[in-house]
């Protein structure tokens, strides 16, 4: 929370000191880069029911901004894939270790399927500022928009060697409300084509988890997770107009 404090307080200062400047150019821009769990989501505690145990994963992105008039103050936009990872064999270790113990039985066995998968649409406003030269500049922007869960890992726990015992986590598909506000340094390598190197902080709402053949409360429950996320990516800008 600290970093979204840092530049929510940015995107209010910085354009207030860029008293003149070269005029911005709308841009397209596509970006790859690595995702950080953050928070819940990427703890592997057994007894947190909101852990996510999501790992360092894969972040792809179709980013864009118009600025009017070539000012400093723009709308910016971004369509994004994100992978999280699955439960690796550590983490079923102790999810199933975990079960044994919270239902008294010698031991269970536990399967898995499926990855943290997630799609996001935003738009907001955004600042983009120089940095000593029309070159290399600094853009801060702040984006609301959907998150939609295209997957979460699932599992089945079977208690000892009884069949009748599945007890089941389901895969999320929800869809929530999601805030992100990140930094975008550009780096102009012709008129119109540039590098960029991005931070987005990513915060959402619960998605929500189902869960089959329980009849208490015993062992893990998880019925929601949140996840938040630190994106950092690497990219082309294409800049269009004089």
């Amino acid at each position: 929370m600290k970093f979204l404090a840092v530049l929510l307080s940015a995107a209010l200062a910085l354009p207030l000191a860029a008293a003149a400047q070269g005029p911005n150019k709308s841009y397209v821009g596509l970006n790859a880069g690595a995702s950080f769990a953050l928070g819940d989501f990427g703890k592997a505690d057994y007894y947190n029911n909101s852990a996510g145990f999501a790992k360092t994963g894969f972040h792809g992105a179709l980013d864009g901004a118009y600025f009017f008039g070539g000012g400093i103050v723009g709308l910016a936009g971004q369509v994004a894939f994100t992978d999280n990872g699955r439960l690796k064999a550590d983490d079923l270790a102790k999810i199933g270790a975990g079960f044994t113990d919270g239902f008294g039985v010698d031991e269970s066995t536990l399967r898995s399927d499926n990855r943290y998968r997630r799609l996001t649409a935003m738009v907001g406003p955004t600042f983009l500022l120089p940095l000593g030269s029309d070159k290399l500049k600094l853009e801060v922007r702040g984006l609301v928009g959907l998150v939609h869960s295209i997957s979460t890992p699932t599992y089945t726990v079977q208690l000892e060697d009884n069949d009748q015992t599945l007890l089941k986590q389901t895969s999320s598909t929800s869809t929530v409300f999601g805030y992100q506000a990140g930094l975008g340094l550009h780096y102009a390598l012709t008129d119109h084509l540039g590098v960029v190197l991005r931070a987005d902080y990513l915060g959402t709402g619960d998605l929500s988890i189902d869960n089959a053949n329980r009849t208490n409360n015993a062992g893990r429950l998880q019925t929601k997770v949140a996840p938040t996320a630190l994106n950092t990516s690497l990219g082309l800008a294409f800049a269009f107009g004089k």
